[in-house]
């Protein structure tokens, strides 16, 4: 299989990964509020990241459908999957003294070493993608810097 195919298919599941999550707080604005405020963060942080997280899902998967703007994207995944992920860490080491879930939908039945895994997968392919996507862009770079001092040799 391509590269690009891959790449086209992790996006896919990224889009409708970020879609997902943040349809299921904004729709369900109120339950989600309630469990950000029962977060180890203090209620006025809370009350921002209520918005904020499911906000930035929404940008992060419009990032992710276009073509200009689908690196910055996937870096955007990167970097939401790893504050997750860290999170979901410090949740399971018991930094915080209790253990508060903020997640909808499906990710709220995972238990935290099924979300953890589930992030970690995510980060996995999210970082495939990053790098075949480096990798056709430092190619694209490379093929259009020869052929610009080719035609200025001409």
């Amino acid at each position: 299989m391509k590269r690009t195919s891959i790449t086209s298919i992790i996006v896919a599941f990224l889009v409708v990964l970020w879609v997902y999550a943040s349809l299921s707080k904004l729709l369900d604005f109120d339950r989600s509020r309630n469990q950000m405020l029962n977060q180890v963060f203090s209620n006025s942080i809370a009350k921002i990241l209520a918005w904020m997280v499911p906000t930035a899902e929404l940008i992060t998967s419009a990032l992710l459908l276009f073509s200009k703007t689908k690196l910055f994207g996937l870096y955007a995944s990167a970097f939401l999957l790893l504050n997750f992920t860290v999170y979901i860490g410090l949740v399971m080491s018991n930094i915080f003294g209790r253990i508060p879930c903020s997640c909808g939908g499906v990710l709220e039945k995972m238990s935290w070493s099924q979300h953890l895994t589930f992030n970690i997968f995510f980060i996995a392919i999210t970082s495939m993608a990053i790098f075949f996507m480096e990798q056709e862009k430092a190619f694209a770079e490379k093929t259009f810097t020869s052929e610009k001092g080719g035609s200025q040799q001409a």
